[in-house]
């Protein structure tokens, strides 16, 4: 359900963006400024090429996505960027980020992860050593170009969109594209797009060209990937002169369709297993006398990925204490660690994220204050809850109840119908709640649910660590 959505998506992506032209701002190098806008206006959009600080605040406010190339990084330039990048988080403006270089000097190293500091980028876009170098690895950049195969990067690519929470594309031979859910493979490829100066720049932009029309960072990065590489590939022929197939390049993105991306596009997908997967929700009750941090920390050694903490009747004090000694077994066991409702307290532990219902803070007042780096969940019990809490911003979706549960007596439950619509039409993540047990588990991931919330079938359990084990067993053999 969920490859077929993504299918349909990435299609109806190349009418959208010719039919709404959006405008979209870059902020990019001096090489390929005049190509990076010329694609732009290939594909269908608006190119905007502002790097003025002193307007960077209004021109991205006007614009309906961002994108920002480190290619030319320079103090001055690091300081629209971020401002910018600043602006389009305040207005839930998609961004695309270029990390070009990353690994290469200590400078550039330093600015971008103090860029990613500020601001969080809806894709990241980088060839193999730029993206293994910020996940991590122990790689020295050669300039702007990579020596690595990308398919190395696969790995990295996930660990990227994992850690800030984003989708990230790799370009090579081989793209990879990835939310940390699905895996896209784009096995289109021209050796002659190597020398072309800027073809990663002007990938950058097309991934901007379809976010400002689409909204879908999954969607926008295949798209502008796939542009790219396909339209490189049905410019080669023998003997062909470079200039001549720069020029050919360009035509071919220009008369781009969904019906030549169908018939040409080599384009694969993979489901993995999400971040979110096994995600665990406390409650003291339910662990029906036994030692609550240690029912906790069993369920972490079993395979517990998320843990959300939360307190309804709980004091203050009380809360910040727990907080702390869960973000401690958190980290100990490299899982994530979401504060439910109070924002007061995931700021004070500073948690990974937050957990919210329809009823409690607005999700956009909520961003403002926990920042555009953390992780917000929604509780949703229809599409329309579902699709609304996606627009403003949130990361994950609590869809439930989906079974009668003990822990909420007056809850309702969703329908098939609305369960199925809401995972066949929400690009975010999006975890099942209420009621789930070892007898029903398996159905709810198999309609596609990325992860699956559970308390009391858990908890309530003498041994949490194997019953966590068993859930664990059960999702990967879904993926």
């Amino acid at each position: 359900m969920k490859i077929d959505r993504l299918k349909k998506d990435i299609l109806e992506a190349f009418s959208s963006v010719r039919m709404k032209k959006p405008l979209v701002e870059q902020i990019t190098n001096y090489v390929t400024i005049n190509d990076c806008a010329n694609v732009t206006l290939a594909i269908g959009a608006s190119p905007v090429m502002g790097d003025s600080f002193e307007e960077a605040d209004q021109m991205t406010s006007i614009s309906d996505s961002l994108v920002i190339n480190f290619g030319g990084i320079g103090k001055e330039s690091l300081a629209t960027m971020t401002k910018a990048g600043r602006i389009a988080n305040e207005k839930n403006i998609g961004i695309v980020f270029d990390p070009v270089g990353a690994g290469a000097t200590k400078y550039r190293n330093d600015s971008v992860f103090d860029f990613l500091k500020e601001v969080h980028p809806s894709i990241i876009k980088g060839n193999a050593s730029e993206i293994l170098y910020l996940s991590g690895e122990n790689v020295k950049t050669k300039g702007v170009d990579s020596e690595l195969d990308s398919l190395l990067a696969k790995d990295a690519a996930i660990k990227v969109a994992n850690k800030y929470n984003c989708v990230c594309a790799v370009t090579g031979k081989i793209d990879i594209i990835t939310d940390g859910s699905i895996v896209v493979t784009v096995e289109n490829q021209s050796d002659k797009l190597a020398y072309i100066t800027g073809t990663g720049c002007m990938i950058a932009s097309l991934c901007g060209s379809f976010l400002g029309a689409t909204k879908n960072p999954l969607v926008s990065a295949i798209c502008g990937v796939v542009s790219m590489s396909l339209c490189g590939e049905m410019a080669l022929e023998d003997g062909v002169p470079i200039g001549t197939y720069r020029q050919r390049l360009m035509d071919n993105i220009f008369e781009l369709n969904a019906q030549k991306v169908e018939k040409y596009g080599k384009i694969n997908f993979q489901c993995i297993e999400s971040k979110y997967s096994m995600y665990l929700v406390t409650d003291e009750k339910a662990c029906l006398g036994k030692d609550f941090y240690c029912c906790v920390e069993d369920a972490l050694k079993g395979g517990a990925k998320v843990v959300q903490l939360r307190e309804k009747e709980m004091d203050t004090g009380r809360f910040y204490e727990r907080a702390l000694r869960i973000k401690g077994l958190c980290e100990k066991y490299n899982a994530l660690f979401i504060v439910n409702d109070r924002i007061d307290i995931a700021l004070a532990v500073d948690s990974d994220g937050i957990h919210i219902g329809q009823s409690d803070m607005p999700i956009e007042i909520a961003r403002r204050l926990i920042g555009h780096n953390k992780i917000i969940g929604i509780s949703a019990k229809s599409y329309e809850e579902a699709k609304i809490a996606q627009d403003k911003g949130a990361d994950y979706i609590g869809m439930g109840a989906v079974y009668n549960t003990i822990t909420k007596s007056d809850t309702s439950i969703i329908s098939d119908e609305e369960v199925e619509k809401i995972i066949g039409n929400v690009h975010i993540p999006v975890l099942a709640i209420g009621g789930i047990n070892m007898e029903n588990v398996d159905k709810i991931l198999k309609k596609g649910a990325d992860g699956v919330c559970i308390i009391s079938d858990i908890l309530n359990n003498d041994d949490c660590k194997m019953r966590t084990e068993e859930f664990v067993k059960i999702i990967k053999a879904n993926y």
